[in-house]
């Protein structure tokens, strides 16, 4: 059991700090800090761009975070 605690709290570490990361790369991207990413911001990014219409889940022509979050670059 115990080994399963260390188990599970060293992979919400992991991905605490995947999340961590991703919100800073969001930030960065998002430069005119409109809490979006737009095809505009994202062309700074030559994969992110390429995967673009894919992570649009809403088609509004905008990556929220949610969004965001599915990129794997």
């Amino acid at each position: 059991m115990k080994n399963v605690l260390i188990v599970l709290s060293i992979t919400g570490l992991s991905f605490a700090s995947v999340n961590a990361m991703a919100g800073e790369d969001f930030a960065a991207l998002d430069t005119d800090q409109s809490g979006t990413i737009s095809m505009s911001e994202a062309q700074a990014h030559t994969a992110l761009a390429e995967q673009f219409k894919e992570l649009d889940a809403d088609a509004n022509g905008e990556l929220s975070e949610t969004e965001f979050a599915n990129f794997k670059g």
